[in-house]
């Protein structure tokens, strides 16, 4: 048996780890001196403090797959720092009144409207309906067919491709020949040829498996004998002449209530939702005098918005409530905030009148719940406060540093100046190769070519290359870059040197390629450096430039923020979340993923808070490994393998470490192979 370098690797490492699981309960987990309380106080300024349980919470709300980056010390101080931007920018903007500008306060109400819609809908619908035992039982005995299962038969099964062919199959079957050689040789059902005759999993349900719908069919079906040494067949129905014979059924039966009870409540609450609203709509349009004008809907084309604009103002719904009156013009604003995919389905069929009834059920429950103060539900609501004081925060990001950031025409030019290799495309040559097997074939075509090169005889070249290139349809190769690496080849240094070496319409010397390829070859042509126009790329040099300086602006509206509000950190108090194995088992992950640069914070992490010479040790090992297979970052990898077998005692890992730094020092092949 033979085991590659990387093998070997990874074998030693399993010993160790294996090794480790015993040490592992004996291990003392590196604790904080602090006690970890949510009240303590990892922030404060003026008029405020951010505490652990801040902290917590905030990392709760984030995606599951990045929680654990930020459980981390380290991303606990980034999710602090976050926390304190917000808060300062909201204290500057509070204290500036932004929360009374106009155009906040309007983004607040539309996005009002929907919370308390929802809330009454919670309360009044969702919340009112009871589904007791009684209703479960009613629904049950009423809608008995929906937990009835159906029988699971098997079927021989063939369809022959006419009467004659049916007959011939039934005579070869009675004559003792097996069904799967007649199905075989006769059966033009692919599906059923495929099970060699046999169909599994007929229920009587409509379909046959392989066939279809085939009510007459099915009726041969669930009427024939089950093991029946006969035949059904040959008959015709819609689908065909088909033979076929029962093998087995296992018969259908009624769930009992008992069996289906857990579901039930699934199935009735939507109906009763329904039904509740439905009511609840009709006492409300009583309320406020509603009447929607029906004729009005076949004036309202939702495909062509625009052609209905000419009546926007004719009324559809009347109401003595003003916010429950709507027009044909309200309609389409509120056709126009609705998904694309909802779009398509209003603009079918009786989406118009969807449309209205939902517009209308939504005006109605939101006027009703502000005429019972249902604002009073909302102020200890996390997610409604969360949408205010993002709409808040916006604002001020946007007074204290977008509007202040200014990008001229000049300073894009300048940008593009500085960075004007950015926005060219470097020189590049197209090249003609020819590729053998033997160098002795290559000199003789070098000689011919050459030969014809000097003459420009065109016909002569390309007869050659049919006549003694391996690969003639690799003959040209653009666009290489004076770079180490040939375009449509690989990496590759000399063929790459060689190309730039060679003067136009030249001819290299015959030589082998870093793939073991024998070659040689003509530079055809050069396309020279090319600058895309700076009025091409101007916006995206104004988005860049934007984007810099808002953040250098941001930085510094932070550091006056903190000066002027007191804000003091305590990153020291900050305490690990995660148990070593948790980290390891993310860094697994990450680096499965190729995030290799999370997967090294991640043993960072442990290397600074587990130091018990197994956990640091087993995650220093592997921050190298990491680097030196994964990253190819030679230089960092070999002072990592160095310091870990300076600073570490003996272990499991340190045969396998000094065998690494061997191979990038170049004393081992790192592809010898080990026989066994």
């Amino acid at each position: 048996m033979k085991y590659t370098f990387k093998t070997v690797t990874a074998i030693l490492l399993l010993i160790s780890m294996l090794g480790n699981l015993f040490a592992l309960e004996q291990a003392i987990q590196v604790q904080s001196e602090n006690r970890i309380n949510e009240s303590d106080i990892l922030a404060e300024f003026d008029g405020g403090t951010i505490t652990r349980g801040d902290l917590l919470d905030k990392i709760s709300k984030l995606q599951p797959q990045v929680q654990g980056r930020y459980k981390t010390a380290e991303g606990q101080i980034q999710v602090l720092d976050v926390i304190a931007t917000e808060e300062l920018f909201y204290k500057k903007a509070i204290e500036l009144g932004m929360d009374q500008d106009p155009a906040v306060v309007s983004l607040i109400s539309t996005a009002e409207k929907q919370f308390l819609i929802q809330e009454f809908y919670r309360r009044n619908i969702t919340e009112m309906g009871i589904i007791t035992d009684q209703m479960k039982r009613e629904y049950y005995a009423n809608n008995q067919a929906q937990y009835f299962v159906q029988p699971n038969i098997t079927i021989d099964y063939m369809q022959a491709a006419g009467e004659s062919q049916a007959r011939d199959a039934l005579a070869r079957l009675q004559s003792g020949i097996s069904f799967r050689e007649v199905s075989d040789s006769l059966n033009i059902n692919s599906y059923a040829r495929g099970l060699q005759g046999r169909i599994r999993n007929v229920r009587l349900n409509g379909n046959i498996p392989g066939v279809g719908n085939d009510p007459q069919l099915e009726e041969l079906i669930r009427n024939a004998e089950t093991n029946s040494a006969s035949y059904i067949g040959p008959v015709q129905t819609s689908t065909g002449w088909h033979i076929l014979r029962k093998v087995e059924m296992i018969p259908g039966y009624q769930k009992t209530y008992e069996e289906v009870e857990p579901e039930l409540e699934q199935r009735i609450r939507p109906i009763l939702d329904r039904d509740n609203l439905n009511a609840l709509k009709a006492r409300l349009m009583t309320k406020y005098n509603v009447v929607v004008d029906t004729t009005k809907v076949s004036l309202i084309d939702l495909r062509r918005p625009d052609e209905s604009l000419a009546i926007k103002d004719t009324l559809v719904i009347a109401a003595s409530n003003s916010e429950i009156r709507m027009t044909i013009g309200d309609l389409l604003t509120a056709f126009s905030k609705v998904s694309p995919q909802e779009q398509v389905f209003y603009t079918r069929g009786d989406g118009v009148k969807q449309l209205i009834d939902q517009e209308l059920i939504r005006n109605l429950l939101f006027v009703e719940a502000k005429a019972q103060n249902y604002q009073q539900y909302l102020v200890d609501s996390p997610d409604y406060q969360q949408m205010r004081r993002y709409h808040i925060l916006s604002n001020a990001y946007r007074r204290l540093v977008r509007e202040q950031v200014v990008v001229t025409s000049d300073d894009a030019m300048a940008y593009y100046n500085a960075n004007i290799e950015s926005y060219q495309t470097p020189p590049n040559r197209a090249i003609q190769v020819l590729w053998f097997t033997e160098q002795e074939t290559a000199n003789r075509a070098w000689s011919l070519f050459n030969l014809a090169l000097r003459t420009r005889n065109e016909a002569k070249m390309t007869e050659l290359i049919t006549r003694y290139s391996t690969q003639p349809e690799r003959s040209v190769l653009e666009n290489q870059y004076n770079n180490g690496t040939v375009t449509g080849v690989g990496p590759d240094q000399e063929f790459s040197r060689l190309i730039w070496a060679t003067p136009i319409n030249g001819l290299s010397p015959v030589f082998t390629t870093a793939q073991g390829n024998i070659v040689f070859f003509r530079v055809l042509r050069e396309s020279e450096v090319t600058t895309t126009p700076f009025t091409e790329i101007e916006p995206r040099i104004q988005g860049t430039l934007k984007q810099q300086k808002e953040k250098e602006k941001q930085d510094q509206v932070i550091q006056e923020l903190s000066v002027e509000y007191h804000l003091r950190k305590y990153p020291e108090r900050i305490t690990l979340m995660l148990s070593a194995e948790e980290m390891f088992e993310l860094a697994n992950s990450a680096a499965q993923q190729r995030n290799y640069n999370d997967a090294i914070v991640y043993y960072d992490q442990i290397i600074a808070n587990y130091k018990n010479n197994i956990d640091d040790y087993k995650a220093s090992f592997m921050k190298a490994f990491l680097i030196s297979e994964e990253m190819n970052d030679k230089p960092r990898a070999l002072e990592l393998f160095r310091s870990f077998l300076r600073d570490f005692p003996a272990g499991d890992l340190h045969e396998s470490a000094q065998f690494m730094l061997d191979v990038l020092e170049g004393r081992v092949n790192p592809d010898f192979q080990i026989e066994d």
